[in-house]
């Protein structure tokens, strides 16, 4: 009778492995499939399988075709494979906090202090010394975006956390009220921009892997996949929360 029981309630969690299996090959394959899309389809003519095709039977390849496959069509696959590995963990992350699948970055300010670091970088960066603009150079709009988003969560932390205890209801309502003041000051800085500022602004919220570069591929590889690796392993912490809204309190 026990064994009975053991198994009837052991099976829904083996399904439940076998579908996430499934659902991770399913995924796995149309990652490589868009990859190889990329690759392949463009303004030009130039095709990774007549690329293939030339190298198997030992022709060389164009500089054109070298251009557009080595130089152009690799960096932007590989930076947008990069990319969406570090949102979509951001995302899982967020929603392990919040112990709910709706949960984001937009919720608690983070995504809206980013877009202030990058607005005024854009507006701003002309007007700061000329040796922090040598030194950082095109890097310094994604570290200021960077250091915007850091700054809310530190604010968020430390308005939430009490004796120990972090409060994820505190959290959640200092994350919309964070938004809103990131928001209104990003208003004022758009509303000081000129029209090259306004461009770059538009161009920057639209997103686009257009620029993407081998160096900048080696840049943000290595930083995504230091925070992936760091998230996982600091994802097995205990629950320490309560029924009074802590860390670990379902909603």
């Amino acid at each position: 009778m026990d064994q009975a029981v053991e198994a009837k309630v052991g099976r829904p969690a083996k399904d439940r492995v076998l579908k996430a299996r499934q659902a991770h090959a399913i995924l796995a394959l149309l990652l490589a499939g868009s990859c190889v899309a990329s690759l392949t389809i463009g303004a030009t003519n130039t095709s990774l399988w007549t690329a293939l095709a030339k190298l198997l039977s030992g022709e060389t390849l164009s500089q054109t075709e070298q251009i557009v496959l080595w130089q152009i069509r690799m960096p932007r696959t590989l930076l947008g494979v990069v990319v969406g590995a570090g949102l979509a963990v951001s995302g899982a992350i967020m929603q392990g906090l919040f112990r709910n699948p709706l949960a984001d970055p937009g919720i608690v300010g983070v995504s809206a202090g980013a877009g202030l670091g990058a607005i005024m970088a854009i507006v701003l960066g002309a007007s700061l010394p000329l040796w922090i603009q040598v030194l950082f150079g095109p890097y310094l709009l994604p570290l200021s975006a960077f250091l915007g988003s850091w700054i809310v969560v530190l604010i968020l932390y430390a308005a939430a956390t009490r004796n120990g205890q972090t409060s994820v209801a505190t959290m959640l309502l200092a994350g919309i009220a964070i938004a809103a003041l990131t928001g209104a000051l990003s208003g004022i800085l758009i509303y000081l921009s000129n029209d090259q500022q306004l461009r770059d602004l538009t161009f920057w919220q639209l997103g686009s892997l257009s620029g993407a570069t081998w160096n900048k591929v080696l840049t943000a590889g290595p930083i995504i996949a230091l925070a992936i690796a760091l998230s996982t392993a600091l994802g097995h912490g205990r629950n320490h929360g309560n029924a009074s809204g802590n860390c670990g309190t379902t909603y």
